[in-house]
């Protein structure tokens, strides 16, 4: 399963809208132009810089 981000509306989306679909049908789709390949965006976990022996 591949995730795609849809840059133009189709029958079952529209553009923007991030759906995991067959690997087949995402490159059909990427070919086409219609969808481009979604890399997710981690951010690093912010560590909290409190200490709780501040009292």
């Amino acid at each position: 399963m591949a995730k795609i981000r849809y840059l133009q509306r189709t029958h079952d989306s529209i553009a923007g809208d991030i759906k995991a679909v067959d690997d087949r049908c995402a490159r059909v789709l990427v070919l086409l132009g219609k969808a481009e390949y979604f890399t997710e965006v981690t951010t690093g976990v912010r560590k909290n810089k409190r200490k709780a022996e501040n009292g």
